[in-house]
């Protein structure tokens, strides 16, 4: 689908040449090529006065000459029209004289081929005339383009002030532009707001169910849909660096109007503060959730009745049976290895993004973030897993990141929030070795894992040194060759064949190292109580890489 992008100037009541022409002060001028680009705007007249004159012109300006400055030749001639072509001439008016009496057929040809406006003006005709009221026209017209623009953007003002919002802003646009399709959107195209019928933006290919195709708002400014037959505009909506994401119209059976684009670019700087303020508002409420979440999980019993009322008003339920889900970004080792970690601060956005897919599962839930966590307390009135499973799928989709989630068991009623913030935690710390990454771990899943979490870091060091010691105690690179053919051997069930592969070994080879690891750590191939010793204490060495990656 093709577009083709008119111009910001062309919605608004910009001089154009033919009205230029049309202007007593033209009378007798004569238009011998490019009657195709007359409806082109000028934004200022200038005149000829030395031959290199496209490094002095602007965009859209209307250009006064006599032959004098002209080149002599024919191929200079046509040179020139499209150097001032490149450059974005509305137009070029020549008096003749003696040193240019009639126009070559050359300039009259590349004219037309460019679509360039050619004009012979008569000899009678002053310069300084068509330049006085030119400039008196456009100066009138960009002052009634700014009184209006003023008239707009206070009508616009007014709806934010009086909390009209979005939505409102997008009627009162597509009403002032025809009753015109109107669509605001975040910067990853999702639908803040938007009236009118959506017919003409998804026949203009620019939305799609409930999103808009942010690749096609990039290049700001008018459209023109080949397909559709309609134009479209769009701004950027942005607060000085941060861009907040886009207004976009579709024209419905009428046209936009002379200030269409004025009034599209004034929505899109009233919509900014509307964006800002909101921003600013949910900042805050997202402190006193998190806060109120905070002491219900770490407070004493003084604080638990205050933030339980506290979390009333942020419309939650916690008497009754609930689940605790924990969630956190995925972030790959290699990432960060060598590099700055990035701040574990969650993501404002994410917990915009979690709060929001997690009242999609349970109007009733809490939800907050707390640090690097994303936490929700849930009604237990359904599958936890099942729920936490949609929270993560939405969460990713619009937070375009992976996320993993850890899940507690029921308990009843709210005193119990801590102890289930503390199982959906070691669910979530947990699950990479139970499910895998960016999985959704319950904590009644975790098998082995849940009794390792309930023993302190400290003692379960302590374990795997004592258990692991001899082997640990070896220089490198011995050290990390056997330890990686010990946990070969244990995953694989002692399956000397099949370790054997997959460490690319010779099975001789792989013999001798298992002789000399029963040396240390005792016969575990043969010992079900030596082996399920080793195997627990390298579970929790994995369990203590895990967690110093995770705390940084």
């Amino acid at each position: 689908m093709d577009d083709e992008h008119v111009g910001g100037a062309a919605l608004e009541r910009a001089l154009t040449v033919g009205e230029l022409l049309a202007d007593d002060v033209l009378a007798g001028a004569e238009i011998r090529a490019g009657r195709v680009g007359l409806a082109r705007p000028i934004s200022a007249v200038n005149v000829m006065t030395v031959p290199e004159i496209s490094r002095w012109v602007r965009r859209d300006e209307f250009l006064l000459a006599t032959g004098f400055p002209l080149p002599r030749d024919d191929a200079g001639q046509g040179q020139l029209l499209r150097d001032l072509h490149e450059v974005g001439l509305a137009g070029i008016g020549i008096k003749l004289d003696r040193y240019m009496p009639e126009l070559s057929d050359e300039i009259v040809a590349v004219a037309e081929q460019l679509g360039l406006p050619l004009v012979v003006i008569p000899e009678e005709v002053r310069f300084d005339d068509i330049l006085t009221r030119a400039f008196t026209t456009i100066v009138n017209r960009q002052a009634s383009a700014l009184a209006r623009a003023q008239e707009i953007h206070s009508s616009f003002l007014d709806i934010s002030l009086s909390g009209g919002g979005l939505g409102e802003l997008a009627r009162r646009l597509s009403s002032l532009l025809g009753d015109a399709s109107v669509a605001f959107t975040d910067t990853r195209g999702a639908l803040l707001a938007d009236w009118g019928d959506s017919g003409p933006l998804t026949q203009a290919g620019l939305i799609e169910g409930e999103r808009v195709d942010i690749a096609r708002l990039r290049d700001g400014g008018l459209h023109f849909d080949a397909e559709s037959g309609k134009r479209w505009a769009v701004r950027e909506i942005r607060a000085g660096q941060l861009h907040h994401g886009f207004v976009v119209a579709v024209e419905a059976s009428g046209p936009f109007g002379e200030f269409g684009m004025v009034a599209v670019d004034q929505a899109a700087i009233v919509a900014a503060l509307e964006v800002t303020r909101d921003l600013a508002v949910g900042a805050v409420e997202r402190r006193f959730s998190s806060n109120a979440l905070f002491e219900l999980i770490t407070g004493g019993e003084s604080e638990f009745a205050e933030s339980t009322s506290r979390g009333m008003g942020f419309g939650w339920d916690l008497n009754r049976e609930v689940v605790v889900i924990v969630g956190r970004r995925e972030t790959d080792r290699d990432e960060v290895q060598g590099t700055v970690r990035q701040s574990q601060l969650t993501d404002e956005r994410a917990i915009d993004f979690w709060a929001s897919a997690v009242r999609n599962q349970d109007r009733a839930a809490a939800a907050a973030g707390l640090g690097s966590e994303l936490v929700a307390v849930l009604g237990a009135d359904r599958d936890a897993s099942v729920a936490a499973k949609a929270i993560q799928s939405e969460v990713q989709q619009f937070a375009r990141g992976e996320y993993a989630i850890g899940v507690s068991r029921p308990y009843p009623g709210p005193r119990e929030i801590s102890n289930a913030y503390q199982e959906a935690r070691a669910a979530l710390r947990l699950g990479y070795r139970v499910s895998g990454r960016g999985s959704v771990t319950a904590y009644g899943d975790l098998g082995l894992f849940r009794l390792l979490a309930q023993v302190g870091d400290d003692e379960l060091r302590a374990y795997a040194d004592e258990t692991l010691g001899p082997l640990l105690a070896l220089s490198e690179p011995e050290r990390s060759e056997m330890l990686a053919t010990l946990e070969a051997l244990v995953e694989r069930n002692m399956n000397m064949a099949e370790t054997a592969r997959h460490l690319h070994y010779h099975y001789n080879t792989l013999r001798y190292r298992l002789q000399k690891l029963e040396k240390l750590l005792g016969e575990f191939s043969t010992n079900a109580a030596v082996a399920m010793q080793v195997s627990v204490a390298l579970q929790i060495m994995e369990m203590q890489k895990d967690l110093a990656y995770r705390q940084g």
